[in-house]
């Protein structure tokens, strides 16, 4: 077994709400300075981006989970973890389609940046809009993802799009964990029944990322392993450590 370093939530170029530096380089420079060694890219409501990093990513040590950051129709955001990137890019198609804001204007929320495999600018994405909600509801996503190998984890609970902060309850679906935010938050959650944990930076600027954000007990960094780690509670929060 051994420790790992990791975020497994971040945002890149292609989130409206990121920092246009949010670029593979820019990650490899704050992460490798840090000693992060296992993260996740979730952009909002595309997996546009999730190839090119975790290409850029591993080949300098650096392992990466696919994800995406689904925001409902209810407003809550979802984290989705992929074991396969194909499935993903399937899935990311369908909130894609399914994003209520289709035209918007880049100059006012901010630029959708597809890279290209060099982690160079491509193209700026103007529709759909990402930081629009998906027509689908909590149920909805929750049954798309299940279709696939997923780990489904609604993001910030307590925070501004959050599951509770959304809703009040926490609804009656079992999730593979909540991303929680302190030590107060989590007890609050294990409260409401909540008994897995993740931990990410939700960065969306370099400075975000030069966080540990969690550290985790596994023997290879695999979404398998990922996954065992979540259920036998061997992610560790940085207040635990």
């Amino acid at each position: 077994m051994a420790i790992f370093k990791c975020s497994f939530h971040n945002h890149t170029v292609l989130s409206p709400c990121g920092e246009i530096t949010m670029t593979p380089e820019v990650y490899l420079d704050v992460l490798q300075k840090i000693g992060i060694d296992w993260i996740s890219i979730t952009d909002h409501n595309s997996a546009k981006n999730v190839l090119v990093f975790s290409d850029i990513l591993s080949k300098n040590g650096i392992k990466v989970i696919f994800g995406i950051e689904v925001q409902t129709i209810e407003e809550v955001h979802i984290l989705v973890y992929f074991k396969n990137i194909n499935e993903l890019l399937e899935f990311s198609k369908k909130i894609e389609e399914s994003l209520i804001i289709k035209k918007y204007d880049p100059e006012k929320l901010g630029y959708q940046i597809l890279l290209n495999e060099n982690g160079e600018f491509k193209k700026i994405i103007e529709t759909p809009y990402y930081g629009s909600s998906s027509k689908y509801s909590i149920d909805n996503i929750y049954i798309m993802a299940r279709k696939y190998e997923t780990l489904i984890v609604p993001a910030h609970i307590f925070r501004s799009f959050g599951l509770i902060k959304q809703l009040g309850i926490p609804p009656k679906l079992e999730f593979d964990a909540v991303e929680v935010k302190s030590e107060k938050e989590m007890m609050k959650a294990k409260k409401l029944g909540f008994k897995r944990f993740i931990f990410g930076n939700d960065a969306h600027f370099p400075q975000e990322l030069n966080m540990i954000a969690c550290n985790v007990d596994a023997s290879s960094r695999t979404f398998e392993e990922l996954k065992k780690s979540i259920y036998n509670n061997k992610v560790i929060p940085i207040w635990q450590r």
